[in-house]
């Protein structure tokens, strides 16, 4: 038979049980503000006031375009469509570069824009941030200079010369490859004909033999280190394709890019 409690043993009981309710309410609220204040330190770094960078992008995304002849239509509006997905896709703090096609001779490529995604609306709340104000930051100092950089690089160049190869190699170590640039994923996608034109490597003369390339010397002063690097492939048809793109084109490039260490993940043909 259980024993009865004292009405001093009741009031006791009470009294703990109060007590453990305010501790633990105490946690509560501590735990809440210190959630609120390391998201609010987290969620506002220092960033440069042109790139909107901070000293190291969670991520880092580098588009090389290489844009000989003028797209059409269907192609410049879907080239479009894949570059506004692609903003779409850079987390808050990633990095996005863009570069285009040169020939590279006494010094590296440099690239057309920089910019860093800064967050959104979604990502702050009116207790740790501003939504309004992100927003407009993001619209004004991201998007819309990232469009005009793209505006322009769809114009045609009229080269004479695709140096891809070489391009690749020079953003890869100006940008990929430098130790501080970003903390996570990185990757390179290049939007081109593929149609690699140089004097010493050239695909308009036919496409060569895989083997035989990755082979030969002048390969081999224009590989560089894809070690750890996600590449994409946007594929610009030209209006010869069926005789310069044959279906043996990209897989040349899967092969030169395995070569050089790098995860092919999309090879994408642009509509038109």
């Amino acid at each position: 038979m259980a024993r009865k409690l004292t009405a001093a043993q009741k009031r006791k009981r009470v009294e703990a049980v109060g007590a453990f309710r305010n501790v633990a309410i105490v946690i509560a609220l501590v735990a809440l503000v210190g959630f609120f204040y390391f998201r609010s330190v987290l969620a506002h770094r220092s960033l440069d006031p042109e790139t909107l960078c901070p000293s190291q992008s969670d991520s880092l995304t580098v588009l090389l375009v290489d844009v000989t002849d003028p797209m059409n239509l269907p192609q410049r509006q879907d080239f479009l469509n894949q570059l506004d997905g692609l903003t779409d896709q850079i987390p808050r703090y990633g990095k996005l570069v863009i570069a285009k096609v040169d020939p590279v001779s006494d010094r590296l490529l440099e690239p057309i824009i920089t910019r860093c995604n800064p967050g959104s609306a979604r990502d702050v709340t009116d207790v740790d941030g501003n939504p309004q104000k992100l927003e407009k930051m993001r619209q004004d100092q991201f998007l819309a200079p990232l469009r005009s950089a793209f505006e322009r690089l769809t114009a045609a160049s009229g080269a004479d010369r695709s140096p891809i190869l070489e391009s690749i190699q020079s953003v890869n170590l100006t940008e990929l490859q430098r130790g501080t640039s970003a903390s996570g994923s990185k990757k390179l996608i290049v939007a081109s004909d593929l149609l690699q034109n140089t004097s010493e490597i050239s695909f308009y003369k036919g496409l060569p033999v895989s083997a035989d390339l990755i082979q030969s010397q002048p390969f081999s002063r224009v590989r560089t280190d894809l070690r750890g690097i996600d590449v994409e492939l946007w594929m610009l048809q030209r209006s010869d394709s069926t005789s310069t793109q044959p279906r043996a084109l990209p897989e040349l490039w899967e092969k030169i890019i395995d070569e050089e260490g790098g995860r092919l993940m999309r090879v994408y043909t642009v509509s038109g």
